[in-house]
């Protein structure tokens, strides 16, 4: 489109107007930005080209909010699952039923070996004799899989490698049980019980086995002999504070009088309580064993037991201080809460590394008819300057039974037993203990008494519950 002289005279006055509008701009943008200077950027940025956008100070409202969720905070670095390196079995073909040696070896990339454990199936441990059964119906069977735990619990879960089940089955299997014996930290009582397989239609019964020697091996140790089917040892005492469990493998082989033999295994994984207490709260325990392990009040009243004091950690531990605390029988229902008297000194200063030390304490039940029991509570310092804590205590043992502070015997069944167990000791008095004691060792399997049989009127009542009270059922 061609001009005019009008459109030409405006051009001018639109260049200056624009002109103006951007100088004015300019000079607003300055003002602002010399009224709101930018912070300087912090030292660490220094080399950001393009630094972190300034943040504004909450409000009280947002200070007084509740923090995000934990899982949105930054957490320290979960371990690493372990590696499982080998599992080794020790047959390729076994009979239903009889077990078969899995060992599992692996290891953590990220330093945390002390923390593993082991599951094979439903059994615990590093080395397990597995048994694995055939389904009668159809011959199938389920070999289970090997789960390594670490710290945290974290975990991994590999196939065990394939072996063969094939139908046979042994005559008899030999089961291998255990339990923590009480007032004990370190010792196992372990069982023996031979299982004889009920003979199939059409084929002859086996011979029976009658053992009459027992040959325990735990681990590489020297074999124990026994002549009953049972056997306490110590799993924990030989061992340190390197590890979160320590693994066992328990073998017994039981002998008839003419030779034969039977074997079965067991496997034994144990929570190290030392390096848990030391790994969780920094602290070094002092364990305590008694001597004897339940109090036998003498014949003037008084209780005397030798407690043997040890760790499970490098050097010395200093003993700093030992309180008492003596715990009142009550009076009524509620027995008053225990007293902390003044700090006492035993007669030992140390807790040398090993086997530790002994020391012996008194309590004088007529001196203090009251008191039932009385702690020692100790503190110390491990020669690596961590804290050390440990408790034991002395008690009162419980009354003799009379017919004032019990009930008699009416199971024809336990008075017969109490009274095998009185004779095979040649005591006065037999606990629960000694009663299943003798039990497991087959001492009460001859006893034939009726269901109906009525014990005689002439009977002593019995305190014992499975707490180690004494029975007596009287002359």
């Amino acid at each position: 489109m061609t001009s005019t002289p009008d459109n030409r005279s405006q051009r001018p006055w639109r260049w200056v107007l624009m002109l103006a509008l951007l100088v004015i701009g300019g000079v607003v943008g300055w003002l602002l930005s010399r009224e709101q200077p930018a912070p300087d950027a912090p030292a660490g940025q220094a080399r950001t080209r393009t630094p972190p956008p300034q943040r504004e100070a909450p409000s009280p409202a947002l200070a007084a909010a509740p923090k995000p969720p934990e899982a949105a905070q930054p957490t320290a670095a979960e371990p690493a699952p372990p590696i499982v390196d080998e599992i080794l079995v020790e047959k390729q073909e076994v009979c239903s039923g009889e077990d078969n040696l899995i060992t599992v070896r692996a290891h953590t990339p990220d330093g945390n070996d002390a923390y593993l454990h082991y599951t094979v199936g439903n059994g615990t441990g590093q080395r397990i004799p597995l048994r694995v059964w055939r389904n009668d119906a159809d011959g199938s069977y389920e070999i289970p899989r090997v789960t390594v735990f670490t710290r945290n619990n974290v975990s991994v879960t590999v196939p065990i490698p394939p072996f063969k089940v094939k139908e046979c089955e042994p005559e008899r299997l030999v089961h291998v049980m255990s339990r923590r014996l009480p007032n004990a930290e370190d010792d196992f009582e372990f069982f023996a019980k031979v299982l004889e397989q009920p003979a199939r239609s059409g084929q002859p019964a086996p011979k029976p086995f009658t053992p009459v020697r027992y040959v325990w091996t735990f681990d590489d140790e020297a074999p124990v002999t026994t002549s009953g089917p049972t056997v306490s040892h110590s799993m924990l005492g030989r061992t340190g504070a390197d590890g979160m469990y320590t693994q066992h493998l328990i073998r017994v082989d039981a002998y008839d009088a003419s030779g034969r033999k039977e074997t079965g295994r067991s496997s034994l994984q144990v929570l190290n309580t030392s390096f848990e207490n030391f790994d969780k709260k920094g602290i070094v325990t002092l364990l305590a064993v008694g001597t004897p392990r339940f109090p036998v009040l003498d014949e003037d009243g008084v209780v005397r037991q030798t407690f043997r004091l040890h760790h499970r950690f490098r050097g010395p531990v200093r003993i700093t201080k030992v309180n008492t605390i003596r715990a009142f029988r009550g009076t009524g229902e509620t027995p008053p809460p225990p007293e902390q008297v003044d700090a006492a000194s035993l007669p030992v200063s140390e807790v040398p590394e090993g086997k530790g030390t002994e020391v012996k304490v008194t309590f004088d039940t007529r001196a203090e008819p009251d008191v039932f029991a009385i702690t020692y509570a100790l503190e110390g310092i491990s020669a690596e300057g961590h804290p050390a804590r440990g408790t034991f205590s002395i008690m009162r043992p419980p009354p003799r039974p009379t017919k004032e502070n019990s009930n008699p015997i009416t199971d024809p069944v336990l008075l017969a037993k109490v009274k095998r167990a009185r004779s095979l000791l040649q005591q006065e008095f037999v606990t629960d203990e000694d009663i299943f004691r003798l039990e497991r060792e087959g001492k009460f399997a001859d006893l034939k008494v009726e269901a109906s049989q009525k014990p005689s009127g002439n009977v002593a009542p019995t305190g014992g519950t499975l707490n180690g009270r004494p029975r007596n059922p009287g002359k």
